[in-house]
Order: structure tokens, then sequence, then C-alpha cells
């Protein structure tokens, strides 16, 4: 996807910032099999949901909503705020962090399994902000079938539940 498609397809996302995150939503797109027209649409629209068109990799909220959150991993002191909301897509809470770090070790992404779990603020850099969305994309969800339909609204529920 070129620079001039990128910014159509994610609205508000000024010209200098499009150039600087364009070989990453290409990488991204490719590693998570984003290689139709309808998967990339589908990538490109929940992405940019989950990211104020790519303008926000950190969430908004404090995180404090998250914590004791066991179904998130949250069972330590401080994990609410600790593993909010990073990358394009999101990821929260640190059972998912640790997901994620193995997944991109494995991958030779990152250089311990704990990487994310250490280094949660990483995940919302430029370096690391494609890893979150392809790793929920492809491991943690399975959203090219839904994308190969059509079905936005499945999508939606298993992005984020709604």
């Amino acid at each position: 996807m070129d620079v001039a498609t990128m910014r159509q397809a994610f609205p508000g996302l000024g010209a200098e910032r499009a150039a600087e995150l364009n070989g990453g939503l290409n990488t991204a797109m490719l590693l998570a099999g984003c290689t139709t027209v309808n998967r990339a649409a589908m990538f490109c629209a929940q992405v940019g949901e989950e990211s104020i068109s790519l303008t926000t990799p950190t969430e908004l909220g404090t995180g404090a909503e998250y914590q004791g959150r066991a179904d998130l991993g949250n069972t330590h002191p401080g994990d609410g705020v600790r593993f909010k909301g990073r990358g394009f897509i999101q990821i929260t809470g640190r059972f998912n962090y640790g997901k994620l770090s193995q997944w991109a070790n494995r991958k030779g992404l990152v250089p311990t399994a704990t990487y994310f779990v250490d280094n949660p603020t990483q995940l919302a850099t430029d370096k690391y902000v494609w890893l979150g969305p392809v790793w929920y994309w492809t491991v943690a969800r399975s959203i090219n079938p839904l994308a190969d339909a059509k079905d936005i609204r499945g999508a939606t529920k298993a992005i984020n539940g709604g």
C-alpha cells in the first residue's frame, strides 16, 4: 500500500507520519496474511479503529480499570496500569504481553521470551508497534476468515468483544 492510499485508509494521519509508518504497515499486512483486498481492508479498518487512525499507539486511559483482571493475567499490584493497551491493536494484560513476547521471540523479533512483560512501553514504539496487530490477527484470533467473509461484526467482536 502506498502512502496516499494509506492516508485514505487512515483519515487524519499526516503525510509525514504515514511515510514513517508505511513500511511497517506493509510488512505487518504481509506477516498477517492480509494479501487480498478484503483482508487488507479489514486489517486497516480494525487497526485504524483501535488506534484512532494510527495516531494513538497507547490506550488513552490509565489502565487502572484492568487491575485485578485475572482473565488478563493482571494479578500483581500495578499490572493494570503497567499492561494497559499498547500497539496499534491495543494488546492488553500481562497474559497477552507474555504470549506476544513468546511468539515474537520464537520469530526472532525480540531478544527474550519475556521482552514485553519486562519492557511494556516498547510495544508502543515504532520498532514494535506492528507486532501486536500481527500476533493478535494470526495467533490470538484468526481474523482472516472473517475478513474473507466480509464479517465486520465478527471481526470487531473477535478483537474487542463488541
